[in-house]
């Protein structure tokens, strides 16, 4: 299916205002009009083609499951995520930068959706964020073996830039 894309993913809250402001204020999303689906809900645009729909609906939120934002203002959305204490290093470790250059965090919103944050390869990156506690000092993957509940960060470094 070559034209097939993500048009929106779905993630249930419990409660819409601390949940938009997280999107919207950490996360950076802008809201997007959302129609009257009987129940509470908000949409958020990714960009021209993609949206977030949130739903008020209680549900069961997984560990590791996630979805990845590719972002070009990395440094932004780490310091406010680490300002509203949402990286999550548990399920995936620290952030890190990965061999290719890209930086990876998870953040948690308040309702217990873990979000991958991807940088752009053109996201401009301040050399004091690899002196952060939260950050992997030297590139590399989060490895896990297989049946392992728990992995670790190996470090690798990648194609010369």
């Amino acid at each position: 299916m070559p034209d097939a894309h993500i048009q929106h993913i779905n993630v249930n809250v419990g409660d819409l205002a601390s949940a938009v402001a997280f999107y919207r204020d950490v996360l950076g999303l802008a809201l997007d009009p959302t129609p009257d689906q009987g129940f509470e809900s908000q949409f958020f645009r990714i960009n021209a083609e993609q949206q977030i729909h949130m739903n008020v609906i209680e549900d069961e939120h997984p560990f590791r499951a996630h979805f990845c934002l590719e972002v070009s203002d990395f440094m932004g959305v780490f310091r406010r995520a680490k300002s509203a204490a949402a990286i999550d290093v548990a399920p995936w470790g620290r952030v890190r930068q990965l061999p290719n250059g890209k930086m990876q965090m998870f953040v948690r919103d308040p309702h217990g959706n873990l979000i991958e944050i991807a940088s752009t390869p053109e996201a401009t990156l301040e050399p004091a964020l690899f002196e952060d506690d939260l950050v992997e000092p030297e590139r590399g993957v989060y490895r896990m073996q297989p049946g392992a509940s728990v992995g670790g960060h190996e470090s690798r470094q990648g194609p010369p830039t």
